[in-house]
């Protein structure tokens, strides 16, 4: 892995990623008053500040594995990892406030440590999935872990800014200092446990995916993580994604994966998972764990039908 400064990062462009039907304004950056914040989430579609995206309702902290955990909201979340020498984090939601009033919290409600956290996954370089990197790295040393083309990505003048359901601009959002470059292929190993990044450029230019090894009560299984479930804009990006898709069902496939889940917990059914892992019985089996069947009919009943879909529009 290979560690890079970082650079200034300047936005210009202006989209809307997400939307909602949650405004605050205690995870604002700029301190903008609650009537600053409707102004700018005003300018969003209002089929997106309806949708589940911008749903900041916060889950309960769930354990979802022997060594694997969730904390976050309906909208979007952090997967935990834990090992024999600390914590791996897999994406830091929204913001820094995310980060200091979601996360740590439900660590500790989870009756883990945060200061056990050694390394931060970044999947993807949209702001809901980077928003609290920096402060795992300014408040507990964290190592900040992602691609190189995704790293140039957020620094990018001409990538797209985000709007984040408290009213922020992703140009506003602060980014980590440094980060560790990973690269497709690679294990990342702490203590005892050892995932496998992909590289998967489709939804942005250097997303990543994941195949995680875990147990339930000491029985094994492999689970993955699509790094990026929304289909991007252009003809060649959507041609990426597909590509990318066909790659990492191929791999995890060899991996015998036979558990998905998702950095948006309303996909693939996630919530409704975590519920029902609540109210498993001693006896049952883990709810998350649907097999390598499963897994293959939501990569092809759903995320290639999409992109296939999205494809045949282009002319």
């Amino acid at each position: 892995m290979k560690k890079t400064p970082g650079g200034i990062f300047s936005i210009t462009v202006l989209i809307y990623l997400l939307a909602g039907c949650t405004t605050s304004n205690e995870g604002n950056i700029m301190g903008l008053s609650e009537n600053e914040i409707e102004t700018r989430l005003d300018k969003l579609p209002t089929s997106l500040t309806s949708g589940d995206l911008f749903n900041t309702s916060i889950l309960e902290p769930t354990q979802l594995f022997d060594n694997l955990y969730f904390v976050g909201y309906v909208s979007v979340g952090s997967f935990v990892i834990t090992t024999s020498e600390g914590i791996i984090l897999i994406d830091t939601m929204w913001t820094p406030y995310d980060a200091e009033h979601v996360i740590v919290p439900g660590l500790k409600e989870l009756g883990l440590n945060p200061e056990d956290i050694k390394s931060v996954i970044v999947t993807h370089g949209h702001s809901d999935h980077y928003g609290g990197a920096h402060y795992f790295e300014a408040k507990y040393g964290a190592t900040i872990l992602m691609g190189k083309d995704e790293w140039n990505y957020i620094h990018d003048p001409k990538a797209p800014v985000l709007t984040d359901p408290f009213g922020n601009f992703s140009t506003e959002i602060p980014l980590p200092d440094t980060y560790t470059q990973v690269t497709d292929g690679e294990i990342i190993r702490l203590g005892n446990a050892n995932l496998t990044v992909l590289a998967t450029p489709g939804h942005t230019p250097g997303g990543l995916s994941l195949l995680i090894p875990v147990t339930d009560n000491g029985e094994p299984h492999m689970v993955a993580v699509w790094g990026g479930t929304g289909l991007p804009d252009t003809k060649e990006e959507n041609q990426n994604y597909l590509h990318s898709l066909n790659y990492f069902q191929n791999i995890a496939n060899k991996k015998g994966v036979d558990a998905s889940i998702s950095n948006h917990p309303f996909s693939n059914n996630l919530i409704e998972k975590m519920n029902a892992l609540k109210n498993r019985e001693f006896n049952q089996s883990n709810p998350i764990v649907t097999g390598n069947k499963a897994f293959n009919e939501y990569i092809d009943n759903e995320l290639r039908i999409n992109v296939k879909n999205k494809l045949s529009s282009f002319k």
